[in-house]
């Protein structure tokens, strides 16, 4: 799914009728969910600007959920209801203009043992260290490799991963392991992607995921399945793989 990216400027007026110098789109920065649910972002716009603050579960139905004026030239915005969205996207709104991004979290609950999980949001760094913190010695990340038709294991020893520079981006995905007795709350925070999407995916094994952070079946998330594709799915409440064939 294409988000367009808006490059039009805008102009702040005071209430006498001049202008004031004029402004790119905002860029909506320093996005952060916090352990006990509300998210937090960051934007700059000139002082006294009126600006509405939207928010959407799909990129298509978008709400107004506060509208404020810019007391400085940073803005940061507290979403205190954000415990109750798994997954929110937000974007900012000066007269006709549009934030030149959209920034969001999307949340998933990992249950003792493995789990297949994609990382849908772009962040500032993407490493497994930033990722995946605060996980106990035993917990694993499985990347596929697909120039050596291997997993490569990355764990936490002693407090850290191995590869802490290790980087999961947004298209790819990966087994995860959970080595405690709880089902963990993990979420990932970013920017959506936007303009034209496609992920490569190589002849053989590969371990692939959605671009953007929506549900939906193969059809619905774009992915064109050709004759002899098989596609394997982690039942991780059962355990095991699910494989589905397409014959033709």
């Amino acid at each position: 799914m294409a988000l367009a990216t808006l490059t039009q400027r805008f102009r702040s007026i005071n209430p006498w009728g001049h202008r004031r110098v004029e402004v790119a789109p905002p860029l909506l920065t320093d996005g952060k969910r916090f352990p006990y649910g509300p998210f937090q972002f960051r934007t700059q716009l000139p002082k006294d600007t009126e600006y509405t603050i939207l928010a959407s579960p799909d990129f298509q139905h978008w709400a107004p959920i506060h509208r404020g004026e810019a007391i400085g030239e940073s803005c940061d915005y507290f979403d205190a209801e954000a415990f109750k969205h798994s997954y929110r996207f937000y974007r900012l709104q000066v007269e006709e203009i549009l934030s030149s991004n959209v920034i969001g979290y999307a949340s998933v609950t990992l249950p003792p043992g493995f789990s297949m999980l994609a990382n849908p949001l772009e962040g500032p760094a993407n490493t497994v260290a930033q990722l995946f913190q605060g996980w106990p010695d035993g917990t694993t990340l499985n990347k596929f490799d697909t120039r050596l038709f291997r997993l490569a294991e990355n764990t936490v020893k002693f407090g850290k991963w191995t590869n802490p520079n290790e980087k999961l981006f947004p298209g790819e995905g990966a087994m995860f392991f959970n080595p405690t007795c709880d089902y963990r709350s993990l979420s990932f925070v970013g920017n959506v992607m936007q303009e034209h999407l496609s992920v490569p995916i190589p002849s053989g094994f590969s371990i692939r995921s959605s671009l953007v952070p929506l549900p939906g079946n193969l059809e619905d998330l774009g992915f064109s399945i050709a004759d002899g594709d098989v596609i394997n799915l982690y039942d991780r409440d059962r355990q095991t793989y699910v494989l589905y064939t397409n014959a033709g």
